[in-house]
């Protein structure tokens, strides 16, 4: 068989030229989306620019949509899969998304993206006690703007109340996201340090801190790192990309199953305190719930460790 053009690279290369090729995917498809939106839109560029600022004028929501949508693909989709065959010359394969897995391990994955709920929610009360140093002022006020406009973005998403808006957030937040971030971090970031660090955990938890930090909600970067941990270890004990995968759809989907259902005044809840609570034993239960799925997960896992 004829060997990938880039698979003789080092891991410390194929790390570089995948950063390297993921910025200029990014730039191209983003620049290519910005002129169709000219045209589309039949705004120039201030115009456009003046829109996707504001993040909770549901007016801009189309244009926010779109731009979204074209993120997810020029960042998190068409990378990886572009990568995978660079350095494989089989994208399917070297994302491990050959195989799907047993029915039996899904089931044990969507009790765990609910079992998990409260010890995860608890985190995000922890993360938001965080305080910065005064000398550092500025960069908290920055973290801190950032988190408002990303909270800003998500709550004009799930704003509406027709069920066409409810079914693309499904593909928009549920769906794009759990197979693009999956493809980047789980099925290429990850493999990548693994092979340079020589250490799946290593590689795994930085892969998870790595994806807390791209979301740019600093003040939830804890329960965002931990969920990735969580997936980075869904992907290498079941050696499939669609386990994590799944696991992340059921997770965003939760929350925009939750806002359309509060939206339409069915129950009162935010999607924010879905599964949260101050209950120490229940926070305690989570926790070794979670342990028990993923216990479960690691027994059923195609290989011996």
């Amino acid at each position: 068989m004829k060997q990938a053009i880039l698979g003789n690279l080092t891991p410390s290369g194929r790390l570089v030229f995948a950063l390297a090729l993921t910025f200029s995917c990014f730039i191209i498809v983003f620049f290519a989306a910005l002129l169709l939106a000219m045209l589309l839109w039949h705004m120039n560029l201030t115009g456009i620019m003046a829109v996707l600022s504001q993040t909770d004028n549901p007016k801009a929501l189309p244009l926010l949509e779109y731009f979204q949508v074209t993120q997810s693909f020029g960042l998190f989709i068409i990378p990886p899969i572009m990568l995978g065959y660079l350095f494989e010359r089989n994208s399917w394969s070297y994302l491990h998304a050959g195989s799907t897995g047993k029915v039996a391990l899904y089931i044990i994955v969507f009790i765990l993206m609910f079992v998990c709920l409260p010890f995860i929610n608890w985190l995000v009360d922890i993360n938001a006690m965080m305080k910065l140093p005064a000398f550092l002022e500025g960069i908290e006020n920055w973290m801190k703007s950032a988190e408002e406009q990303a909270g800003k973005l998500t709550d004009t998403f799930l704003s509406g109340k027709s069920f066409p808006n409810f079914l693309f957030n499904i593909f928009m937040i549920g769906i794009l996201p759990a197979v693009g971030e999956e493809f980047m971090f789980r099925g290429l970031l990850q493999k990548l340090l693994r092979d340079w660090f020589k250490n799946i955990h290593i590689a795994i938890f930085i892969t998870g801190f790595l994806f807390g930090v791209m979301h740019l909600q600093f003040y939830g970067l804890l329960p965002r790192m931990i969920l990735g941990v969580i997936f980075g270890y869904l992907f290498y004990w079941s050696g499939t990309i669609w386990v994590p995968v799944f696991a992340h759809f059921v997770n965003n989907s939760g929350a925009i199953i939750i806002s359309y259902l509060a939206n339409l005044g069915i129950i009162s809840q935010k999607y924010q305190d879905f599964g949260s609570t101050h209950n120490v034993l229940l926070i305690l239960l989570s926790l070794l719930m979670s342990f028990a799925c993923l216990l479960m997960v690691y027994r059923r896992k195609p290989f011996k460790t």
